[in-house]
């Protein structure tokens, strides 16, 4: 069973997403519930939850300054925020972070069952393919691999790479920039990030800056040209195209369904 923690600092809202949503069918269980990031941060400690489901706006610590602390403190629980906001600011700090799923107040629960299970699908096959990666001792055993991590482990390796694109994706990004931030070649690289997330640099790459386009589509009001820049396409046209591609909608398509949906 994938863990859950549920952070909200309305009681009702809480008790909701813990009631209404099949956690058992969907192979997960509620392993805590706090009313703000101070009190989740302990359960945090407590549980380790392969998933947290947050707000953005509570009290004595807010939403993103948990997430924030997360990551301070090496944790790399899958987050999910629940936002009312529709500031630019926040939707590129909660990407920053690495949070790659939000949903909208008031929250429509078929949409945020489905987007629960889209995340533990990702949880069980990156775990899946971390077991499988560590029951294979070759790779630990390379001389060449063992000199260039400098003593870092693959993960600790592909945890830098992805804090370093998720950063730069206004960006150029290329494989010989990321290899020579983490400091180690590009083959060895490339090695460890196919392992890891079984796509391609370029693949990978693009998912993240529809992601984050998605995101910002649905959570600011930018216009879709300054949204194109801020996720590295400087051409609006190539960027729709790729756009289109992995989602099967126009940049336009996805805002005003996201408009509709808000509106019921």
């Amino acid at each position: 069973m994938l863990k859950v923690l549920l952070v909200d600092d309305e009681a009702p809202i809480l008790n909701n997403l813990k009631r209404v949503l099949p956690w058992q069918e969907m192979g997960m269980e509620v392993a805590g519930m706090a009313r703000s990031g101070m009190e989740a941060l302990r359960i945090v400690e407590e549980e380790a939850p392969d998933l947290v489901l947050c707000d953005i706006r509570m009290p004595v610590m807010d939403g993103l300054t948990f997430v924030g602390k997360l990551r301070e403190m090496g944790i790399e629980s899958e987050v999910l925020l629940l936002s009312g906001y529709q500031e630019f600011d926040y939707a590129r700090e909660a990407i920053r972070l690495g949070v790659k799923e939000y949903i909208c107040k008031p929250i429509h629960y078929e949409e945020l069952g489905n987007k629960v299970r889209n995340i533990g699908a990702q949880i069980r096959s990156r775990q899946y393919k971390d077991k499988l990666y560590n029951s294979i001792p070759l790779f630990h055993e390379l001389p060449a691999a063992a000199e260039e991590t400098h003593k870092k482990t693959p993960e600790q390796l592909m945890n830098q790479a992805v804090k370093y694109i998720s950063e730069r994706l206004s960006h150029d990004l290329g494989i010989e920039e990321v290899a020579r931030k983490i400091g180690i070649s590009s083959s060895y690289f490339c090695l460890l990030f196919k392992n890891r997330f079984a796509l391609t640099f370029v693949e990978y790459v693009t998912q993240q800056r529809i992601e984050a386009a998605k995101f910002m589509l649905a959570s600011t009001d930018k216009s879709i040209a300054a949204i194109s820049a801020g996720v590295g396409y400087q051409e609006r046209r190539y960027f729709t195209k790729v756009f289109q591609k992995q989602t099967g909608m126009t940049p336009k398509e996805y805002r005003d369904r996201k408009d509709n949906a808000a509106d019921r």
